[in-house]
Parts: structure tokens; sequence; C-alpha cells
């Protein structure tokens, strides 16, 4: 009798289970009306092909197989959605923004690293924080930032110089110095803060380079992998778990006593420089009390600057650096562009100077294609939704591939995949893009408040590098693409690089 009730009992278990995570997601859902493709595995869905392969691939062949929404599972068999289709995410990003945050997972793992800024804030917060944050990002006030850009570049210059000394040509790691440099740059036109990464180690920048430098263990992956679903697993006391909490109370401590100095000074009436810092500051003394930001608040943002300011723009001048190595005729007619409008290699453009060249303009924005700042984000509807004629249920992770969307031959043509800057000067393609075809920094009002600013990072750090110095591809040398806050390269970029004596 007992053992009858026990089959009984784990019976009626195994077809819940069976229920809950096979027949229900696979045949019952509202999601498996989407077109997509069959799980690789029972329990697992088609997750370990998404972790083998570089970031967007597997949902790059699905819009091209299946078409603009595509329904593929994760672990558990757990429907996520992929979107390419322009009209829908024109719904997502724009028109009903608000009504697709970001997934509670992602917000907890990604705002223990960048603080409730304006990068993690939604609906009404996000709203607040971005009025009150524009005008920092003005044009006037880029330009005002443009020296100390260019300053910090001939510093990074002055390096390589001096490592290749003497000798024709020298290997070297381009993607660890570059977020070095890139940390410098937003230590001073963000904080009027002078880290001097470059020449010297610090607390900061190690703080930094421990929690986007993990290595790539079973342990690791599997922790990455499993915060989608168990966001508590941060939480255990894991040696990588333990590592990253240190890292970020070097941060926070550095962020807030930023913050309190800052405000002393506005208060005690001492010049406070067009740093970022100071005009938020600034901006936020003359607000409605009801309207300030607290010091926290405030904190959270350069937290939130310092990550993602550096982070993503190191990484996209990196890869740049390694497309141009990879492809000498396109660089040399970059650097023939730069010895023409800048003669001295010490040149210091202006803002509307740098803006003007042609060539890089298409060379970075074809960078930013071929490896975008960041290759995919996330969103999940706060109530049922229909996108398309399907149902998309409350809470359903959406997956907005932006790197499968940059190489859809539908928009970009059959060389899609090639590195070819000559294709921003051709009209017909031009037409056809649009801030759902090419978003480099998202879109919408949701988009990277700091582009304006990442750009002439960009544009400067490159013609800096381009004007002053050759690179060469490594023979056997070959990187992956690997999502953390941004695209970074694993392993670490590696290029020969010589002098220009021109």
């Amino acid at each position: 009798m007992i053992d009858n009730w026990v089959g009984y009992v784990v019976g009626c278990f195994v077809g819940v289970i069976m229920y809950r995570f096979y027949w229900y997601p696979l045949y019952l859902s509202p999601t498996c009306k989407i077109p997509g493709p069959p799980i690789d595995h029972f329990f697992l869905g088609n997750v370990i092909r998404l972790i083998n392969e570089e970031p967007a691939e597997p949902q790059f062949e699905w819009a091209v197989k299946y078409g603009g929404i595509v329904c593929y599972h994760g672990i558990v068999n757990k429907p996520i959605i992929s979107v390419t289709d322009p009209q829908l995410l024109q719904k997502i990003l724009v028109n009903n923004t608000y009504d697709f945050p970001k997934p509670s997972y992602m917000i907890s793992d990604l705002k223990a690293i960048l603080g409730d800024g304006i990068l993690m804030a939604e609906g009404d917060a996000h709203k607040r924080q971005r009025k009150m944050m524009n005008p920092a990002f003005t044009f006037t006030n880029i330009k005002e930032m443009v020296p100390t850009i260019v300053r910090v570049a001939h510093q990074s210059k002055e390096m390589w110089k001096n490592q290749i000394g003497d000798n024709e040509e020298k290997r070297m790691i381009i993607s660890s110095f570059l977020s070095k440099v890139t940390l410098d740059m937003i230590g001073f036109v963000g904080f009027k803060y002078e880290f001097n990464n470059i020449t010297s180690e610090n607390e900061l920048s190690n703080a930094y380079a421990r929690i986007f430098h993990q290595k790539r263990t079973v342990l690791n992956v599997a922790v990455s992998v499993l915060v989608h679903y168990i966001p508590w697993i941060r939480k255990l006391p894991l040696p990588r778990n333990r590592e990253v909490r240190r890292c970020i109370t070097i941060i926070e401590k550095f962020s807030l006593k930023l913050v309190k100095e800052r405000r002393e000074f506005f208060r005690e009436g001492k010049p406070i420089g067009k740093d970022l810092l100071s005009l938020l500051v600034s901006i936020n003394e003359n607000l409605p009390e009801v309207e300030k930001m607290s010091d926290t608040e405030l904190q959270y943002q350069i937290m939130t600057f310092l990550t993602a300011g550096h982070e993503t723009t190191s990484s996209a001048a990196s890869w740049s650096l390694y497309l141009l190595a990879q492809y000498p005729e396109i660089q040399n007619r970059l650097r023939k562009e730069l010895i023409e409008a800048f003669p001295d290699p010490d040149f210091e453009p202006t803002f509307d100077e740098i803006n003007s060249l042609e060539y890089l303009d298409c060379v970075i924005k074809e960078s930013m294609r071929i490896v975008p700042p960041v290759p995919i984000i996330t969103r999940t509807p706060t109530r049922d939704d229909v996108l398309q004629e399907y149902l998309v249920p409350k809470n359903t992770p959406i997956i907005i591939p932006i790197a499968a969307i940059h190489k859809l031959p539908t928009i970009w043509g059959s060389d899609a995949d090639k590195f070819i800057p000559e294709r921003w000067l051709i009209s017909n393609l031009t037409s056809k893009v649009n801030s759902y075809t090419y978003m480099p920094f998202i879109t919408g009002s949701r988009s990277c408040i700091g582009n304006k600013l990442a750009l002439a990072e960009f544009k400067i750090l490159l013609a800096v590098y381009i004007r002053n110095f050759n690179f060469k591809r490594i023979e056997g040398f070959e990187v992956r693409k690997r999502q953390m806050i941004a695209t970074r390269p694993y392993p670490a970029i590696e290029l020969i690089v010589s002098k220009v004596e021109v």
C-alpha cells in the first residue's frame, strides 16, 4: 500500500516537472507559435550553443532562417524571444520603452557594479535622472573636454613609443593598455581626477581589472549562466563572488568620496571646472529640492560613468585597431587622410576638426557595426503583449541581438560580414540605415547618454594612434568575442606595433 502511494507521489512529481519544464514551454505556451530552432538538449534547450558561440552568432543565424522574431529556449526550456524586426524594435525601444524594462536578474547582477544610476533606473526614476543629466552632455560641454582627451591620447602614444624604443617593431598587448588609457580619460573629463593609470598602478584600476578579466573556468561560466535563473547565486560565498564584492567596495568608496569633495567645493564657492561631476553637482544644486539627487544617487552616476564610460570606449578602440591590422590597405588610407589633415604628429585637433574627417568617420562607424560596443541587450514585457501577431507572456526575456542586426544581409548586403568602411559613402546603403538597423549606442530614451563623449574619445584615440603607429596582425593569433558590459576580446588583443616616421 505504502509502495503504491510512494509510486503515485513520485509519478505526480515527475509529471508536474515534465509539464512545467518540457511539455508546456515546448508545446503549449503561446510562444510555441513563434518560429524558431528546435532544442538541442532535453533540459538545457539551446543554451550549450549560446555558451559555445560568440555573442549574437546563433541569433544571427536564426534571424536569417526564421525572420525578425524568433523563439529559442534557455535552461529548463524557458522561452526566449529574439527580435531583429525594425518595427518591433521601434515598439520595444522607443514607443513603449518603459513597458519593456531590463529583466530583474540582469538589474540585480549589473547593479552591484554600476549602482542604481541612469543605466539601471527604470520608469519615472530614469526620466528624472535623464532630464537632470542631459545638460551635462551638450556639444558645448563635450567640445571643452576635447583638449583633455587629446592630452591623454598623446600621453599614451608616448608610452608606446618608449616601449618600442629603438626596435623596428614590438609585440604589444593592446586591449588591457587601452582600458587604462580610457580610465584616465574618464577620470579627468568625468571627475577632474588624475588616476595616472597609464604610468602607475592604482587600487581603482586594479579593481576594474579583476572584475572584467575573470578566468573562464567551468565554475565561472556556470555562475554567469545560472544567475539568469537563480539571481541569489551571486550571494554565495564563492571565490569569484568574494573577489567581485571586494572590488565593488573599492569603487563605491572612491565614488562617494568624489561626490562629497565636489559638493564641498561647490558650497564653499570654489571653482569646480567643467568635468561631468562638477556639471552634475552644479545642475543638481540649482534644482528644486524635490528633484535633487542625493549623494548616493550621484555616487551611482559616477559608478556608471566609471564602468560603462571607460569599458565601452576601450573595447571599441581595441577592436578597431584589431580590424585595421587585418586590413592594412584600409589602415593606410586612414593614415593618409590623417597625415594630410595633421602634418604634425603631435597634433591637437579641435572637436570640429576631428569630426570633419570623412574616412575616419567611416572607419569608426564600420568598426562599431562589425563589433558593436554592446552586442546584446535584454528587455522583458511588464504585461502580456503582442509582437507582430504573436502573444508574448509577461516577463518573457526579449533579446535584441545588436551584433546580429548589424550583419543582416537584407540591410547590409551579401558582404555584411566584411569590414568595408567605404560602404558608409554609398547613398543607397545609408538610405536603409536608421536607428533600428544600426544602433551602436542603442536608441530611444534609453540610448547611451554619453554617446557624444564616447565618440569623441574613440575618434581622437584612433586618430592619434594611426597617425603615429602602424599595426600588424600576429600570424596565428586569434581572439574571440565575449560579453561582459562591453564586447571584450578573449584573450586580450595583441598586435605588432611600429612607429610611423612622417
